[in-house]
């Protein structure tokens, strides 16, 4: 009898999330692993020690190269601002999705691969942190200069139209124009 299914799996994976959402100091574990042999894993070019597939067969990652759009398994961009650094080496440990468990039942990720991708997950989160304007100031400054561009066009037409109408009232009450 199995006593560690893919719920128990799970489970683990939520504790350790709650645990980094609740203690953030608790998830702030160092990270051992070494990011470019990360990336090397993620992309292929670096073969799995026990034969896995690459991450990239199946998952898609921002700014990873046109390779990094594949579609069959879930965006990964997100996977380490979301989990952390616990929560991605609990995931990269179990794989306790069906798809992945068929892949890396007889192939599982060594300690030393799980390092390296968390590694490099927590390289590319640090590469997509939030730019210096928020996108909600970006759209802001876009209808501000929007209302400007219109408010300066209307003040020429204005001027254009208001200009001949004032002249022919003040012509017809006989003040000067």
């Amino acid at each position: 009898m199995k006593t560690r299914g893919w719920r128990a799996d799970i489970c683990r994976l939520i504790l350790a999330t709650l645990i980094a959402l609740v203690l953030p100091g608790a998830a702030a574990m160092a990270i051992e692993g070494d990011a470019a042999r990360g990336a090397q894993l993620y992309a292929g070019s670096r073969a799995m020690t026990n034969g896995g597939s690459p991450c990239v067969a199946c998952h898609a990652l921002t700014g990873f190269g046109s390779a990094g759009a594949a579609n069959y398994g879930p965006d990964l961009s997100n996977l380490y601002a979301d989990y952390g650094a616990e929560g991605v080496g609990a995931v990269l440990e179990s794989l306790a999705f069906p798809s992945m468990e068929a892949i890396y039942a007889s192939r599982p990720l060594t300690s030393e691969e799980r390092l390296d991708l968390v590694a490099f997950f927590a390289q590319t989160a640090e590469q997509q942190a939030a730019p210096a304007t928020s996108l909600t100031g970006s759209i802001l400054l876009g209808v501000v200069i929007v209302f400007a561009i219109v408010a300066l066009l209307g003040l020429r037409r204005l001027k254009g139209v208001r200009r001949p109408l004032v002249d022919r009232v003040r012509k017809q009450r006989g003040m000067r124009a």
